[in-house]
C-alpha cells in the first residue's frame, strides 16, 4: 500500500538577508552603467520584501519594478520572455500587475524551487534585466555558499561520529579479550580443583578397597585420631 500524502508542504523561499543580497548586487551594477534604477525583490510567495529607488531613477519605475517581480516570481520566467507572445488575458486577471516589459528576473534553487524574483526598472529593457541578473547571480552564490558550509559542517560531524564509534569499538575489544581472559583462567581454576578433589576421592576409595581386601588390615583397631593406614587420603579417622 502506497504512503498517504502529506497534507501540507514546506517550500524554501527568500530571506531578508537574501533580499539584501540581491538588492545591493543589482544596485552596484546600476551604478557601474551609470543607470539609477527602482530596484524590487519579491519572495517565493510573490510579497515584497525589499526595495529601493536610487537618486535619478524613474518615478514611473517604482510599481513596474515591483510588478516585474511580481511576474518573474509568480510564473517562474523572466518577464522578457512574454515580450512577442500576447498576454492581455493574464494582466486582465492579475489586476494589472503582469507585466511583459524586460527586467523581471526569477531567482530559482539548484532543484527548480522558486525562491522569489528581482524587478529592475529605468533603464532599457538589456539594461533593467542585466542589473536583475546580477542580483540574482549574487544571492545564488550566497545560497550556494551556505550550502557548501552546512555539508561541510555535516561532514565534519559525520566524521566525529565515526572516529567516536571506531574509538569506543576498540575500548569494547579490549574489554572483550579481557573478559575472555578472566573467563578461560575461571575455567582453569575450576578444572584443577575439580581434579585435587577427584585425586582425594580417589585415594580415600583405594584405601577402602585395599583394606577390605585383607592386604593392608591392621592387626588391632587404631586410636582415636590416628591415620590408619588403610585409609589413604582420608585426614582422619574414627575407631575402626
Amino acid at each position: 500500500m502506497a504512503p498517504a500524502a502529506s497534507a501540507t508542504t514546506s517550500l524554501p523561499t527568500l530571506t531578508q538577508s537574501g533580499a539584501r543580497t540581491a538588492l545591493q548586487a543589482a544596485e552596484q551594477y546600476a551604478i557601474d552603467i551609470g543607470v539609477p534604477m527602482s530596484i524590487a525583490i519579491v519572495d517565493a510567495h510573490t510579497h515584497l520584501l525589499s526595495f529601493t529607488r536610487m537618486d535619478g531613477a524613474k518615478i514611473t519605475s517604482i510599481n513596474t519594478a515591483m510588478d516585474m517581480a511580481y511576474t518573474a516570481a509568480g510564473n517562474r520566467i523572466p518577464t522578457s520572455a512574454y515580450q512577442e507572445t500576447p498576454c492581455s488575458g493574464i494582466s486582465n486577471t492579475t489586476s494589472g500587475r503582469f507585466t511583459t516589459l524586460g527586467g523581471g528576473v526569477p531567482i530559482l534553487s539548484t532543484s527548480g524551487d522558486i525562491l522569489g524574483a528581482i524587478g529592475c526598472s529605468t533603464g532599457t529593457s538589456m539594461q533593467d534585466e542585466a542589473a536583475a541578473k546580477a542580483g540574482r547571480d549574487a544571492v545564488l552564490a550566497l545560497i550556494n555558499s551556505e550550502e557548501d558550509r552546512e555539508e561541510k559542517r555535516l561532514a565534519e560531524e559525520r566524521q566525529a561520529v565515526l572516529t567516536l564509534w571506531k574509538e569506543k569499538e576498540e575500548e569494547v575489544g579490549c574489554l572483550r579479550e579481557e573478559l575472555e581472559g578472566m573467563e578461560r583462567g575461571s575455567k582453569r581454576i575450576r578444572l584443577d580443583g575439580g581434579r585435587s578433589g577427584s585425586a582425594s576421592v580417589t585415594g580415600s576409595l583405594l584405601g577402602r578397597r585395599l583394606s577390605m581386601a585383607g592386604g593392608f588390615a591392621p592387626d588391632t583397631p587404631p586410636e582415636e585420631g590416628e591415620i590408619h593406614p588403610s585409609f589413604i587420603g582420608e585426614v582422619s579417622v574414627g575407631r575402626y
